[in-house]
């Protein structure tokens, strides 16, 4: 019998005369090695990444960048990732054109406003200037009777011309000013008295003689007189006093006009 192998894969060793089997080349593909008759399992594909769809929505380039980059070895993701920015991509265009729908609804109607407002206005200045006395009633609705201004009441009791320490002209008002609040205050805290002359402000004035001006704190009830100097621009134009409360979400005001002579 003879001791030939055959088997072209076994090879003599030269030193102890022993043979060596080579090993057998692996597969392309995975096979079955026990039954050759089944089909190759084609590999499995990975589960779509939710964190990647989710930042793919958030921002949309970055998911069209990752379904360009990854639509061939993880296709999955790459699908959902897609679909997720073009989502993301309409409906910020959809409420982007709804946002400049309602702003665009919101400016017309505030036009029309403006407009019937504007009509309304000139319609009521021209009775008001078909009437007589249009002007007295005018004033008499700016500057109330009592001179009451939120918790205080303040009235124009004197206007008297003088000079500062300068000798420019100045003027010298007198106010009654009475603390209807509950707590103890003083004016200047409490309200802020200004005064115009064609529109423009006076500055405070500082005077040669010495007077009682000390801005003292007054118990709720208590009336006081309160002086405030203002410099002059010219002697015979008309003074314009504002007062308002120095504090205040409203823009009540009382006006006061004072004649100089």
């Amino acid at each position: 019998m003879s001791n030939e192998n055959n088997n072209p894969f076994e090879q003599p060793q030269e030193n102890n005369q022993q043979y060596y089997q080579a090993p057998p080349q692996q597969p392309q593909e995975y096979y079955n090695q026990y039954n050759p008759n089944v089909p190759p399992m084609p590999p499995q594909e990975e589960k779509a990444s939710v964190g990647l769809a989710i930042l793919s929505y958030i921002i949309p380039l970055v998911g069209l960048i990752l379904y360009l980059t990854k639509k061939d070895s993880r296709p999955k993701t790459a699908k959902v990732c897609g679909k997720c920015a073009l989502a993301s991509f309409i409906i910020n265009i959809v409420i982007t054109i709804i946002m400049y729908a309602v702003m665009g609804a919101a400016m017309f109607s505030g036009l029309t406003d403006d407009s019937d407002s504007g009509a309304e206005s000139s319609y009521s200045q021209l009775d008001a200037d078909a009437e007589d006395g249009a002007d007295a009633e005018k004033d008499a609705a700016e500057q109330p009777n009592d001179g009451t201004i939120g918790d205080y009441k303040c009235v124009v009791k004197s206007a008297e011309k003088c000079t500062d320490y300068a000798g420019k002209d100045a003027i010298l008002i007198t106010y009654d000013f009475t603390n209807n609040s509950k707590n103890a205050i003083s004016f200047d805290v409490a309200l802020d008295a200004r005064a115009y002359q064609d529109g423009i402000g006076l500055e405070t004035a500082i005077l040669d003689e010495e007077t009682d001006w000390l801005d003292v704190e007054i118990k709720p009830g208590v009336t006081k007189e309160v002086k405030k100097a203002y410099s002059l621009r010219d002697t015979s134009t008309e003074i314009e006093i504002e007062i308002s409360e120095l504090i205040s979400l409203s823009d009540d005001k009382i006006v006061t006009k004072v004649t100089l002579q």
